[in-house]
């Protein structure tokens, strides 16, 4: 192997492993005749190794929601607006995250101003095209709006926004609802 192939996921998987069990992380490569050159490489993009080099276990449910939160804020870093992360990462908890946890949404605040010069600058704006899209998505059975919202996307808070003010879109979403259950069943 050189030094500057990654890991597969066999490797890695294996190389994890033998740091969950307690192994030094020199014995462990070395046994498995994996360069720290493509430890790190590889570290780089895959989370569960990562975490598995910080000494922690990365199948704990506590360490995928850090995972998780780390991926926001790399979103962030690159100048995705929050709405649009929580999209990418198919999740809207993180904005009810800040409210709980001050340490997260200072953390938050701080990337999201650091970014700031390289950030999206465009708001994207609900087009017919994007609102035949939503309708679609949303009548397809046991769609969510959130769902439906990232498929044409958008954020939910833009739909939300849309149907307060557009009596005409508010029915459209409740008819594409309707038909999304199907004659004779209820809402």
């Amino acid at each position: 192997m050189t030094d500057t192939a990654l890991l597969t996921t066999r490797q890695t998987d294996r190389l994890v492993t033998a740091l969950r069990h307690g192994q030094d992380l020199d014995a462990a490569a070395a046994g498995l005749g994996l360069s720290l050159t493509a430890v790190w490489a590889t570290a780089r993009t895959d989370t569960r190794l990562a975490v598995a080099l910080a000494g922690r276990d990365p199948d704990a449910a506590e360490e995928r929601g850090r995972a998780l939160r780390a991926e926001f804020l790399r979103l962030l870093a690159l100048g995705v607006p929050p709405s649009r992360a929580e999209l990418i990462l198919g999740s809207t908890k993180f904005s009810g995250r800040r409210g709980e946890d001050p340490a997260f949404a200072a953390a938050c605040d701080a990337v999201s101003a650091a970014a700031a010069p390289y950030g999206h600058t465009r708001q994207v704006r609900l087009t017919p095209q994007r609102v035949a899209q939503f309708l679609e998505e949303l009548s397809r059975p046991r769609a969510t709006l959130v769902a439906a919202a990232a498929a044409a996307g958008v954020t939910p808070a833009a739909i939300y926004q849309r149907r307060r003010r557009d009596k005409d879109f508010a029915n459209a979403m409740d008819y594409a609802r309707a038909s999304a259950r199907g004659p004779g069943q209820a809402g």
